[in-house]
């Protein structure tokens, strides 16, 4: 299945290899879900604080379908 993925800019670097950019498209098996797209990503969970698939905020658990949007929010800390 092809998804269209958006990730913060913050995100970029904590990617393995680093992404290139902010909004892309991926090919994912049918039957993924967030936590597998996350890993496909090479993002580790700690650097993410929510996902929405098409605009709805999604645990990590969601299925994901053909043609979906995904939004990866990046965790937020202060000081």
């Amino acid at each position: 299945m092809k998804i269209a993925v958006k990730v913060a800019t913050i995100l970029l670097d904590k990617a393995n290899p680093k992404l290139q950019s902010t909004q892309f498209e991926m090919t994912l098996p049918d039957g993924t879900n967030v936590t597998g797209m996350l890993d496909a990503l090479g993002l580790e969970d700690r650097f993410v604080g929510s996902v929405t698939i098409n605009k709805r905020r999604s645990r990590l658990d969601a299925g994901i379908a053909d043609g979906d949007l995904v939004a990866v929010i990046p965790a937020i800390s202060g000081g």
